[in-house]
Order: C-alpha cells, then sequence, then structure tokens
C-alpha cells in the first residue's frame, strides 16, 4: 500500500476525530489503520486530553509516515468527547461491562464502521443506495422486465 492510499485509509479510519478547526496541536499520537479501530483512538486521544486538560489540539499520524505536519488531521477534546457520545464525564459504568451486557444494544456515538453501497440496473442505469444488503435480496429494478440490480463496488 503506497503512503498515500495509508493516508487516505486512516483518513477515512479517524476522519469523524478531526476537527477542521484547529491548525495548531500540543502533542501526536501515532495510530495503525491496518489494528487501531476508530473508537480505541478516541479512547487514547480522550485519556490524553484528560491528562493534559490545557491541550487544544493532538495530531493524528500514522507510523513511517513523513512527521512534518499533523498527519492525518488534530483531534480536540470536544470532538473526541463527541464520537464517544459523551457531553463531559463518563457515563456510569464506562469501560467495565460484562461480556454480552450490550446485545442488541445501541453504541454510543456515531459509528464509522459503515459505508453505502451501490446498485444499479445493467439494462437502464437506475441506481439505488443501501446500508446493508443480503446477497440473497438484492434490489430489482423498477422495470419489471430488468431483473436485480448489480452491485457496484
Amino acid at each position: 500500500m503506497s503512503e498515500d492510499d495509508r493516508i487516505r485509509w486512516a483518513r477515512e479510519l479517524y476522519g469523524g476525530l478531526v476537527d477542521t478547526g484547529l491548525t495548531g496541536y500540543e502533542s501526536a499520537i501515532e495510530v495503525d489503520p491496518d489494528r487501531d479501530r476508530a473508537p480505541e483512538v478516541a479512547r487514547r486521544l480522550d485519556a490524553l486530553f484528560l491528562a493534559h486538560p490545557e491541550y487544544r489540539g493532538v495530531a493524528i499520524r500514522v507510523p513511517g509516515l513523513p512527521r512534518e505536519g499533523p498527519g492525518i488531521g488534530i483531534s480536540s477534546h470536544a470532538r473526541v468527547q463527541a464520537s464517544l457520545g459523551v457531553a463531559g464525564a463518563p457515563p456510569p459504568g464506562y469501560g467495565s461491562a460484562e461480556w454480552g451486557a450490550g446485545d442488541r444494544a445501541g453504541l454510543l456515538g456515531m459509528s464509522t464502521q459503515y459505508r453505502i453501497v451501490l446498485f444499479v440496473c445493467r439494462v437502464c442505469g437506475v441506481g439505488e443506495a443501501r446500508a446493508y444488503y443480503d446477497e440473497r435480496l438484492h434490489p430489482r429494478c423498477p422495470a419489471a422486465d430488468h431483473g436485480p440490480m448489480e452491485l457496484v463496488r
């Protein structure tokens, strides 16, 4: 994977933690987009901001890429807390839940794990976007005789 691809991949994963209004930062953390998920990075950033309340921004960087500049972007404590779904202190029991306690429960914050999938009719080009799909249930073209739409990758 090229440097540009790694940066693009990391920006896609951690974009929800980046505060585009910030241009300066006091510290930086390194993340591995192949290993570090956004919620883990958000918790690391939250701990760093709590340990250093004077920090206005923390740069997010990918190891092995050029060190100049902020790398992926700059995060603020407000942005991290918004991604964690908290407005101030962590909720009661934060980080101490039992295995399976969240089955079928809604998670706090905004998910960064979803992507829109696009289906297109091969005959007329009509498209349809979905948040998920089941391979057995492809959407069908509204024109009766065109049949199932194709997944665009």
